[in-house]
């Protein structure tokens, strides 16, 4: 993984894809590399990552999903999420865009690439990350692509009045749900869940012959997800800071009785507001969640062995797809790198500490 990473930023300082090496310094979006890194980045949202979810999902044996440990895994990422969101949204006063990103990146892990060989390597069971992976797909990615894809046509209304606003009640409700389901990542998830469900009921499996190009071309998901994650490393993007509040003129002030609205703290320190970000990240990923899931799993009389498992998946990790998502709606890709890197290098310890207190 570390090598693929370490390609991914070589491409991108060499020029290898865009034809322009960059110089030290250079903004990537200057020379043609913001494009090649898009062009990876859509090809793994698009068409990459929804065959992996759906070849994954339609060999998936329902039963792991309903108990107790997959109960914790539910309610603490819940849980931490909405905790987060709230700190990013009204403490750091980040748009929703970044909120959203910063949300995804304390509470999405990488079931994949880590939580699986950790699964089989300590439990002897690929499936033990199963209601991981699929509440965050059922439900985080979903909900924050939704919140992405309304962010998105709001800037590019082009009016100045965000499209998300001028709809309320059902209408509202009804646009968000479209949104997440049209979405190429749910739509993969969804029709493996539903081939998934019907083996089930019926007893029948999909032939094998029917996955293998499913399966061929989502495994291309992961390498393109490092590469792209590896690229947007060898640049590093300024943190997007919103305009301060405009306060309301002395008349108007005067009148409402009110004091003119503060600024943000962090507003012309964009270096802060990124170590700001990235440290809620590592901390809900490092630190906050591994303890919720013990101190959770331990109170619904979780055994051993169940609540080994629960509290190592809470403990992976960031997942490389977070950057791809923020990379495909340009928000925030570069402190979603650095969280990515920093809670995968400070997990090392944290799943040591897992296994000899919980081994």
């Amino acid at each position: 993984m570390a090598c693929v990473v370490a390609l991914g930023w070589v491409i991108q300082r060499r020029g290898l894809l865009s034809g322009h090496r960059l110089s030290r310094g250079t903004a990537d979006g200057a020379e043609g590399g913001a494009g090649a890194r898009a062009i990876l980045a859509t090809l793994s949202f698009t068409i990459c990552a929804p065959a992996l979810m759906f070849s994954t999902l339609a060999g998936t044996d329902l039963a792991h999903v309903v108990s107790r440990g997959a109960a914790v895994t539910w309610a603490t990422t819940a849980a931490l999420a909405l905790v987060t969101a709230a700190v990013a949204r009204w403490v750091l006063r980040l748009p929703a865009g970044p909120a959203a990103v910063t949300t995804l990146a304390a509470v999405y892990v990488n079931g994949g690439n880590i939580g699986i060989p950790l699964a089989v390597y300590l439990f002897d069971d690929a499936l033990a990350v199963v209601p991981t992976l699929l509440f965050q797909l059922l439900v985080l990615a979903p909900l924050t692509l939704a919140v992405l894809d309304r962010a998105d046509a709001s800037a590019s209304s082009g009016d100045g009045v965000p499209r998300a606003r001028a709809r309320s009640g059902w209408t509202s409700v009804v646009h968000v749900l479209l949104a997440a389901i049209r979405n190429p990542i749910t739509l993969g998830t969804l029709a493996g869940l539903l081939v998934a469900v019907v083996s089930e009921l019926t007893g029948a499996r999909l032939p094998d012959v029917v996955l293998i190009p499913f399966d061929l071309i989502g495994a291309a998901a992961p390498p393109l997800g490092l590469l792209t994650f590896g690229m947007t490393l060898a640049v590093p993007m300024p943190a997007p800071v919103p305009p301060a509040p405009t306060p309301p003129a002395p008349d108007a002030a005067r009148d409402s009785g009110r004091r003119p609205a503060p600024a943000p703290w962090w507003v012309g320190r964009d270096r802060l507001l990124v170590r700001a970000v990235v440290a809620l990240a590592v901390l809900v990923r490092n630190v906050l969640h591994p303890l919720a899931a013990w101190a959770l799993g331990t109170a619904v009389g979780l055994d051993a062995p169940a609540l080994a498992l629960v509290v190592t998946m809470a403990a992976l990790p960031t997942a490389v797809n977070v950057t791809t998502y923020a990379t495909r709606y340009g928000v925030f890709d570069g402190v979603a790198a650095r969280a990515t890197v920093w809670t995968t290098a400070l997990c090392v310890p944290v799943l040591v500490a897992v296994g000899a207190l919980l081994g």
